[in-house]
């Protein structure tokens, strides 16, 4: 990982993870429409019992919690880099500037998910119950927090990052290699 030192901006990194999040939006909707697909191949229901059978709604957020673990680990086991960190140019690090071990990626995973993942369901569920309003509104300051907890930490960086021991990088493009010239002969 060296020359990968640079601290990746706060603008960068928040605009990076709305890009994320709609490079996410697919993949969580295959992984729907697969699950629906075994779903009934197996147990021969109508689609709509995956919402009517609790333990079936509850296999499928654990499905696509599988799937975006997966997804966010293996992308940064790999290289350090989703889709979404590889357009803005950044890179995930532990902070010895090495890739980040299971135990950290875990770690950094599951503070995102506790941070971002109350927010969409709260708001699906006050489009039909505005008494849920208060509590939709909370988890969208409960989003912020790790974007506002980088304007405080010392070393600018987000509190999931922080909790798992990585850093978002800059990584600056690779210089391109120019074409060798065949030898005359």
């Amino acid at each position: 990982m060296a020359g990968v030192t640079s601290r990746a901006g706060w603008w960068r990194r928040f605009f990076a993870w709305w890009y994320e999040l709609l490079l996410l939006v697919p993949v969580l909707l295959l992984a729907g429409a697969l699950f629906q697909g075994v779903f009934q191949l197996l147990t021969h229901l109508p689609v709509d019992q995956i919402s009517r059978l609790p333990w079936a709604r509850n296999l499928s957020f654990a499905w696509l919690m599988v799937v975006m673990f997966g997804y966010f680990a293996w992308c940064w086991k790999r290289g350090g880099q989703t889709l979404a960190m590889k357009t803005w140019r950044i890179r995930l690090v532990a902070l010895n500037g090495e890739l980040p071990g299971w135990r950290a990626v875990s770690i950094r995973f599951a503070v995102c998910l506790l941070c971002f993942a109350p927010v969409v369901p709260l708001w699906v569920v006050v489009r039909v119950d505005q008494s849920w309003l208060p509590w939709a509104q909370f988890s969208l300051a409960w989003c912020i927090i790790p974007f506002a907890w980088a304007w405080f930490d010392g070393d600018k960086q987000f509190l999931h990052d922080r909790l798992a021991g990585t850093r978002l990088v800059f990584a600056p493009k690779k210089p391109r290699q120019q074409p060798q010239e065949a030898p005359q002969s």
